[in-house]
């Protein structure tokens, strides 16, 4: 990476990296609004994607469905979810079938594919945010879990960049993405480890280390399959970034594709510890 881009990339990140963690401590609606519109960013980049495959996704009403997805996340929870899920599918199904577009079975799976990834999945991160509600916790303790997961995801791919470029010898998925490493993929997970440490030990030591410490390795292992998966798709269409909004850093979905996976997960995790 050049001296140049290193820098944009560092003040983009000094300017969003602290209103992130302002509205993950915050919470409720600006925590959720927050998600909803990463959603939207990295749907559109994402049906972007799909159109140089001479795809044609119904955007609008992908978006519409894609927004209204984590409201429903955080004003019903997960059983409304489904119904507005399924609802989203039919409809899309339904404007297909009287679009008179070219390739009609790619437009629908595609268009249908944006409620799933990313919409379904990262609205999850609300889910985790406001689990403490639910179990008459803290709620401020839905805001530890997040920055655990958040942080180590950070420093997961700094470390696993820096070190691998510095060490890395053998390829980790050189078919998905050639310059990574096993080296950087495992120096990335013990930083991640590290990260749930020190979380606990120097911010959040009312929260348990186990639930820290687990959320960390989660970030640190499913976070890497996540930024695999969006390298995929890309490689599939022949593109570096998913866009250029953020410079130095590429688009939304290249940022937040750790989450995409991560986060079900955590909230799985959660939800088997404090409500299974």
């Amino acid at each position: 990476m050049k001296f140049k881009q290193l820098g944009v990339r560092v003040l983009v990140a000094v300017v969003g990296i602290p209103a992130i963690l302002f509205l993950v401590l915050w919470g409720r609606e600006p925590f959720a609004l927050l998600i909803a519109t990463i959603i939207c960013l990295s749907q559109f980049e994402l049906y972007q994607m799909t159109e140089s495959k001479h795809v044609s996704p119904k955007k609008i009403v992908g978006l519409l469905i894609g927004i209204i997805l984590p409201a429903t996340f955080y004003y019903k929870g997960v059983k409304l979810f489904w119904v507005v899920l399924l609802a989203g599918i039919i409809v899309i199904l339904l404007i297909e079938l009287f679009r008179n577009r070219k390739e009609p079975l790619l437009n629908a799976a595609t268009t249908i594919f944006g409620l799933i990834y990313p919409a379904s999945l990262f609205s999850f991160m609300i889910l985790i945010r406001e689990l403490p509600r639910e179990l008459n916790q803290d709620y401020p303790r839905g805001a530890h879990w997040i920055l655990a997961m958040l942080v180590s995801v950070w420093i997961c791919d700094t470390a696993a960049y820096f070190i691998g470029s510095w060490i890395g010898r053998h390829k980790l998925f050189e078919r998905v993405s050639p310059n990574k490493t096993v080296e950087g993929a495992v120096a990335g997970f013990i930083f991640a480890l590290l990260t749930g440490y020190l979380i606990h030990l120097i911010l959040f030591k009312d929260t348990s280390l186990v639930h820290l410490m687990v959320i960390a390795a989660i970030g640190g292992s499913i976070g890497q399959l996540g930024d695999l998966v969006e390298s995929l798709f890309k490689r599939d269409v022949g593109i570096k970034d998913s866009s250029s909004i953020l410079p130095g850093h590429g688009g939304i979905l290249d940022r937040f594709d750790s989450l995409f996976l991560a986060a079900p997960v955590v909230y799985v995790y959660l939800w088997i510890v404090f409500v299974y």
